[in-house]
């Protein structure tokens, strides 16, 4: 029982403590109160799956893989946790770059949610599948699960759902370089998220439209952009999304010519994937360093970092990244 606080009145428990705190959007702190209980928290499936999900929101997903298969086989008679823990195990493999382990993860929190009729977790599966076809290429398959997912969060009027829809539907437009409807969908994308208490979804849609603005050339307001949105995610405890705020950053002081803002910002970006074990971030990082360095007429330091982004664009099956990525690596000048 909570212990009572002077006055009468009682503390709330450890569960309503950190489900206040989620719903707030506060996931670092969610993380840092049930990370100190881990073992009290274990034997309840609910928050053992809240702590997961702070886990995978902060850019843990290396420690939500693990806690979460150490929790799945204790919680199959709680389905409404199991369903949880599903979809966050594909997300946690998603973000860790085994694709085919996510895709299963998420097919089978399709099959779930579906046995159970839980609707808002069928779209975002749907959703969350789109995003694994879209890192792979298969952009047609992405944007149809996109739309199904989004026609279900519409008829939920389910405000995070859309917003989460609209900004990895953005990101498969602006893949195919159609950018004003990648920029119309990500502020469609602010509309919705703007009022929810989560921050992190407008940081991503403000994210999304700094590579647009650099992408139409114009790399000053994709840098100050970029910069704000990385305090942003700091401030909320995101260090995978704030290193790919700070990969823009330096592309965009690349393409203006500050070559040393490019590789500080540049080497911090591949350091903190490489930390956090974010694939698809930490190629998208050393891809945008090997380019700097051929900026500057480092070639084997392009070579690199260049060979190592194709090997992970490889590991992942990104076949559009890999193929680009080689063509320039063919293109580099021979020393």
């Amino acid at each position: 029982m909570s212990k009572p606080r002077e006055g009468g009145a009682p503390a709330p428990s450890l569960p309503s403590r950190a489900r206040a705190l989620a719903d707030a959007g506060a996931w670092a702190d969610v993380s840092a109160l049930l990370g100190r209980h881990r073992e009290s928290i274990r034997p309840h499936a609910p928050t053992a799956t809240l702590y997961a999900e702070s886990l995978v929101r902060t850019g843990r997903a290396s420690e939500a893989r693990t806690w979460l298969e150490s929790i799945v086989p204790a919680i199959t008679r709680d389905r409404s946790s199991l369903r949880r823990a599903t979809v966050l195990t594909g997300a946690a493999y998603f973000e860790l770059g085994d694709l085919a382990s996510a895709r299963r993860w998420f097919h089978d929190t399709l099959e779930l949610a579906r046995e159970d009729g839980d609707e808002p977790l069928v779209a975002r599966a749907m959703n969350n599948l789109g995003a694994v076809e879209n890192v792979q290429g298969r952009r047609a398959e992405a944007i149809a699960n996109y739309q199904l997912a989004a026609a279900a969060h519409q008829r939920m009027g389910s405000a995070r759902g859309l917003a989460e829809c609209y900004h990895n539907m953005a990101i498969t437009f602006r893949d195919l370089s159609q950018l004003d409807n990648a920029d119309e969908l990500e502020q469609r994308c602010v509309e919705f998220a703007r009022d929810l208490p989560d921050p992190r979804l407008v940081a991503l849609a403000r994210l999304g439209r700094a590579e647009i603005a650099l992408r139409r050339g114009d790399a000053a307001l994709a840098e100050a952009s970029a910069r704000r949105v990385a305090r942003d995610f700091a401030n909320g405890g995101d260090p995978v999304r704030e290193a790919d705020a700070l990969r823009l950053a330096g592309v965009a002081c690349t393409t203006l010519g500050r070559f040393d803002d490019a590789r500080q910002l540049l080497d911090e970006a591949v350091d903190r994937t490489r930390q956090h074990g974010a694939l698809l971030n930490q190629a998208e990082s050393l891809r945008a360093r090997a380019e700097l360095s051929a900026a500057v007429g480092r070639l084997d330091d392009a070579r690199t970092d260049a060979a190592s982004a194709l090997r992970l664009f490889e590991e992942l099956r990104a076949i559009d990244d890999a193929a680009k990525l080689t063509r320039w690596i063919e293109g580099l000048p021979v020393e």
